[in-house]
């Protein structure tokens, strides 16, 4: 995968431009040329996909994915390589968050502990590849009287096992699955329901949450709940309550005020523990203080709030998306701007126009 920076000649907003004024200003004319180049045809900005999701209004005041990666990985110094990125590779990211004391699902390594002896005592788990993203690749597998069953149906005990020590010899991990709050079993009936909590450095150095959004399962047999498989994800009001659900997977987004597949009542349903997954996406950042933002997934369980993930490119389409606004006028804008008018010459001298995304050395 490759970061591209293409940079247009005009901006249209106050965020885009602190971005691309510091990559103009520090650029040689080489690779401003081949910015502005990429710009033209068509390589930054706004995709297709991204025009159907977002209104004009929002748009005019917000931030695209192409831009956002590269903002990204000059605000998060500490992505690359991946296989350092605590963000990124999910075994050292479950490390990082055991030895700080936050509350994550248990899970087994196999290059530690006796993964056929853990089986035993599970009947429902989730296998997650490492260095992939958008709930890519994860699977759910169940225990039932006749042995072990997934999406396509039942397993063999030994393949289960190799194919589970294979994902983990590749850095992925495997948790025990999660139950779904009560209060959101008939609004998220195929995955846990996640809280998406942005989390940022604020002017004094301390994490502030300023970005939310609720992901929620419409069904289905595969155990996410992303917005681009398919799912739903929902504003939360100042009460703590859940807005209007977005269906996602591919064109414009529709409208829910109740569950598609359940019927249940989706808009001022409250949001369980909000309060407390707000504290603990703050609480997570501290330890992983070298990144300035950071996308968090808290798993809203039966037994409180749980870190399920970090994420050091936050998408934040679904943040406009919920809100209606652009993320120039948000308070996470005016915390990159914040961020972007402080960092090096350094810094920007070395972004480059095109980037590999290196998972190793």
């Amino acid at each position: 995968m490759l970061t591209i920076r293409a940079v247009p000649r005009r901006d249209d907003n106050s965020l885009l431009a602190a971005y691309h004024a510091g990559l103009r200003r520090h650029w040689p004319c080489g690779a401003r040329a081949l910015a502005q180049l990429l710009a033209r045809t068509g390589q930054g900005g706004w995709s297709s996909s991204e025009r159907q999701l977002l209104p004009d209004a929002v748009r005019q005041a917000g931030l695209s994915m192409r831009d956002r990666k590269g903002m990204h990985r000059l605000l998060n110094q500490g992505a690359f390589p991946f296989a350092a990125n605590p963000l990124k590779n999910k075994q050292l990211f479950a490390e990082v968050a055991q030895a700080a004391g936050l509350p994550v699902a248990a899970s087994c390594d196999p290059a530690r502990h006796d993964l056929e002896h853990w089986l035993a005592g599970e009947t429902d788990i989730i296998a997650k590849p490492s260095f992939r993203s958008k709930g890519q690749g994860v699977e759910r597998f169940q225990r039932g009287e006749a042995g072990w069953y997934g999406i396509d149906g039942a397993i063999a005990d030994a393949r289960l096992l190799a194919r589970l020590r294979a994902l983990c010899q590749a850095g992925g991990v495997i948790q025990r699955r999660l139950p779904t709050h009560h209060v959101l079993e008939s609004l998220s009936p195929g995955a846990l329901p996640t809280l998406r909590v942005v989390t940022c450095l604020n002017e004094a150095g301390v994490p502030e949450a300023c970005g939310l959004a609720l992901r929620l399962s419409a069904g289905g047999v595969r155990p996410v709940d992303n917005f681009n498989a398919g799912n739903l994800v929902l504003g939360v009001d100042d009460q703590g309550r859940c807005l209007t659900g977005w269906l996602g997977g591919g064109g414009r987004p529709v409208a829910n005020d109740r569950h598609p597949a359940t019927g249940a009542a989706i808009v001022g349903t409250p949001v369980p523990d909000l309060v407390e997954a707000l504290a603990l996406a703050a609480r997570a950042h501290l330890a992983f203080a070298e990144f300035t933002v950071i996308g968090w997934d808290v798993g809203l369980t039966g037994d409180g709030p749980v870190l399920i993930e970090g994420n050091w490119n936050p998408g934040t389409d679904i943040l406009q998306l919920v809100t209606g606004q652009g993320l120039a006028d948000m308070r996470l804008g005016m915390l990159y701007r914040h961020h972007l008018a402080r960092l090096s010459t350094e810094c920007w001298r070395t972004a480059r126009v095109v980037e590999w995304d290196r998972r190793g050395r």
